[in-house]
């Protein structure tokens, strides 16, 4: 049985551009698929998958100049992440509960990049798309039917191409098969996608 840290993990390595990380949690996701719940679990993982991994993102996020690390409350840092980050860095961060939290500003934020990239925290690699701050609204009216209706603040320019990057391949998907593509459907065309750069 897969616990809830596995579970996060697994994701984690998924959002860092690892596709068979992608395709495990998928799979798993996808045993529960007629869940509204589970069902945008996967879009979500799926879109910021994307996210993470368009070569577009970059470029726009130096555009907004990074205002993601800059506003809003702390991040959650779990212990997974911690532990990983010690290991690279003198770290002493405010816990509260069970989860340390970074502040926001970043500390580790410089000009727009982050520079503990290669290491940095799950909540991180997961916004906007798999963050439940920013989805709460959309989780709450999603009832299952095509493509969730994400949500990125007016800020995020590499969340909005995203978006228009994803529903388009949703719709030349939709398109080709004559019906709406499964969720494990729509992640085998990413993955073919991103396979071929």
């Amino acid at each position: 049985m897969i616990n809830e840290e596995e579970i996060n993990k697994l994701t984690k390595e998924a959002l860092r551009s690892n596709l068979d990380s992608l395709g495990r949690i998928i799979n798993f996701l996808g045993k529960y698929e007629n869940s509204p719940i589970a069902k945008f679990g996967i879009y979500s993982i799926i879109f910021q998958y994307v996210f993470n991994t368009h070569e577009e993102t970059g470029k726009l996020c130096r555009q907004c100049g990074g205002k993601c690390c800059k506003v809003g409350y702390p991040v959650p840092v779990y212990n997974f992440d911690y532990n990983e980050m010690k290991k690279h860095l003198q770290l002493k961060l405010q816990k509260q509960g069970d989860i340390y939290l970074l502040p926001r500003p970043c500390p580790f934020q410089k000009d727009w990049m982050c520079t503990i990239h290669q290491f940095k925290p799950y909540a991180c690699l997961s916004y906007p798309f798999a963050t439940e701050d920013e989805q709460m609204n959309t989780i709450k009216e999603y009832n299952g039917k095509g493509l969730p209706n994400f949500h990125v603040p007016e800020y995020c320019l590499s969340g909005k191409m995203v978006i228009e990057y994803m529903k388009e391949v949703y719709t030349n998907l939709k398109n080709k098969l004559n019906r709406d593509p499964s969720p494990k459907e729509l992640y085998e065309e990413i993955k073919r996608i991103f396979s071929n750069k």
